[in-house]
C-alpha cells in the first residue's frame, strides 16, 4: 500500500496500474468466468459484509482485508492522474477507490465507461486501508470481483410475460429460470416472518413475497412504485399484494426473482390460480412416493411455530394417514420434552399435500422428525414406498428438520 500512495502522489499512472494489480487478491489471477470467480473469492475471503461507504471510511479498521459489498455514486478519480481511475462516493461525501480484478476489468470498462458516472453502482470485493494519512490523498481501496450497475429505468406499458403461480416456481425449482414471468404474492418485507432460510438472503436490499405456503426472494428493485412505497423493515407494511414481473433464478433450492416491473394488485382469485385440468391420464400402476417437503427437508433454521407440508406423487387416501404419521424429537428424551398430543393433520387432495401442525411450540435447537409409517396408501390402494436412495427402516420415510435457536 505504501508504494501505491507514492505512485498517487507522483501522478504516475502506469506505476499505479501496476500496484493496483499487485494489490488485487491472489485468487483474482485465477482464470474463470465472471460467475464462478465470485465463488472462488468468497471461498478465500468469506461471504461479503454489507456496509455503506461512509461506514467503511469511518470504521476502516473493522473491515481491513475483509470481503465487503457496498453501493455508492461512481465518479472519476482525477487527482494528478493521466489515466482513468474510478471511485465510489457515499451519501455523506466519503469515498473509496475501486479497481476491478483482471477477470472483470474489461467487462466493467465496456459496461461502465462514462455511462455510469454519477449513478449508483454496487461492488463486491476486498477492502484495503493505506498507511498514508495526508489530508488530500485517497487512503482506501476496494479490489472488486463482482458489480451491479445502476437500476434500470422503469419500463412503461405492458411487458410480455408468462403468468406463473409461486407454487409452480417453488415446487418445480428451475423450470422457469431465465424466462420472464408474472407472479403475484403478499409482501412479507425483509423475510420478517422467517418464510425463507435466513442464510438464503443474498443482499440487504432483497425482500420476500408469499402466497399460501410458497415464498420467493425479490431482488433488483425496492418495493415501491408510482404512488406507493413499502418499508421492508416494518411489519406494518406487510400484507399488501404485489405483482412482480421478472426473471427467476434457482440457487440451492431457493427461488430468486430479479424484478423488472412492480405493481400493487389484489389477491389472486382461486380461478386465476387454478390451471385447466389436463385430460385424465391412464391410471398409473406405480406406488406413491414423497416428492417435496416445506420447509425444505434438512432445513437447519425451522421456526418454532412451523407447520410442515409433505407433497406426494399421487392422490392419497386421506384415511390412511390416521395412526401412521408420527412427529417426534430425534434422539433420547430430554428434560422438558413432551409428546405432541395436540398434533393436527389435514390433507389437500388438489395439491396432494399433507399438512402436519405440531399443535405446540417446537423446542429451539432440537431436531424434529416426521415418520411416515407403513399403511399409508394412495386412492388405488398402492402402499407408499421410499424414495430412491432413502431406504426404509422403522418408517417408510423419515423427514428431518432442525429448529432454529
Amino acid at each position: 500500500m505504501q508504494l501505491y500512495f507514492q505512485c498517487m502522489r507522483a501522478g504516475n499512472a502506469p506505476c499505479l496500474a501496476a500496484v493496483l494489480l499487485a494489490l488485487a487478491p491472489a485468487a483474482a489471477l485465477a482464470q474463470g468466468s465472471y460467475g464462478t470467480g465470485s465463488n472462488q473469492y468468497e471461498q478465500r475471503y468469506g461471504p461479503p459484509v454489507d456496509v455503506s461507504i461512509d461506514d467503511l471510511v469511518r470504521n476502516s479498521e473493522a473491515y481491513q482485508d475483509r470481503a465487503v459489498r457496498t453501493t455508492g455514486r461512481l465518479e472519476l478519480y482525477t487527482a494528478q492522474m493521466r489515466s482513468r481511475l474510478y471511485m465510489l462516493k457515499g451519501a455523506f461525501g466519503d469515498s473509496v477507490l475501486v479497481n476491478p480484478v483482471p477477470d472483470v476489468a474489461g467487462e466493467f470498462e465496456n459496461e461502465a465507461g462514462m455511462r455510469w458516472l454519477g449513478r449508483e453502482v454496487e461492488v463486491t470485493g476486498l477492502f484495503s486501508v493505506g498507511s498514508y494519512s495526508g489530508p488530500t490523498e485517497q487512503r482506501f481501496l476496494i479490489t472488486f470481483w463482482s458489480y451491479t450497475g445502476p437500476p434500470e429505468k422503469e419500463l412503461k406499458g405492458p411487458i410480455a410475460s408468462k403468468p406463473v403461480t409461486l407454487e409452480a416456481l417453488v415446487t418445480r425449482p428451475g423450470s422457469h429460470d431465465g424466462q420472464t414471468v408474472r407472479v403475484v404474492g403478499k409482501f412479507r418485507g425483509k423475510n420478517l416472518y422467517g418464510d425463507l432460510p435466513a442464510r438464503s438472503e443474498q443482499r440487504s436490499s432483497d425482500w420476500v413475497i408469499k402466497d399460501d405456503l410458497f415464498a420467493v426472494w425479490i431482488t433488483g428493485k425496492k418495493p415501491k412504485g408510482s404512488g406507493w412505497d413499502l418499508d421492508a423493515s416494518l411489519k406494518r407494511d406487510t400484507g399488501k399484494w404485489i405483482e412482480v414481473i421478472g426473471q427467476p433464478q434457482t440457487r440451492g433450492g431457493v427461488t430468486y426473482i430479479k424484478a423488472i416491473q412492480l405493481n400493487l394488485t389484489s389477491p389472486p382469485t382461486p380461478t386465476a390460480d387454478a390451471q385447466p385440468p389436463p385430460p385424465p391420464p391412464e391410471r398409473p400402476k406405480v406406488p406413491p412416493v414423497v416428492v417435496f417437503a416445506l420447509p425444505l427437508e434438512g432445513e437447519q433454521e425451522v421456526a418454532q411455530d412451523s407447520r410442515f407440508v409433505v407433497q406426494f406423487s399421487k392422490d392419497m387416501n386421506e384415511e390412511s394417514f390416521r395412526g401412521h404419521v408420527v412427529l417426534r424429537y430425534a434422539g433420547p428424551v430430554r428434560p422438558g420434552d413432551r409428546p405432541f398430543v395436540g398434533l393436527r393433520m389435514s390433507y389437500d387432495g388438489g395439491r396432494r399435500a399433507l399438512t402436519v401442525d405440531p399443535g405446540d411450540v417446537l423446542r429451539p435447537g432440537r431436531r424434529v422428525e416426521i415418520l411416515l409409517l407403513p399403511g399409508i396408501a394412495d386412492i388405488d390402494g398402492l402402499q407408499l414406498t421410499p424414495r430412491p436412495g432413502h431406504p426404509a427402516s422403522e418408517a417408510v420415510e423419515t423427514l428431518s428438520f432442525q429448529v432454529g435457536l
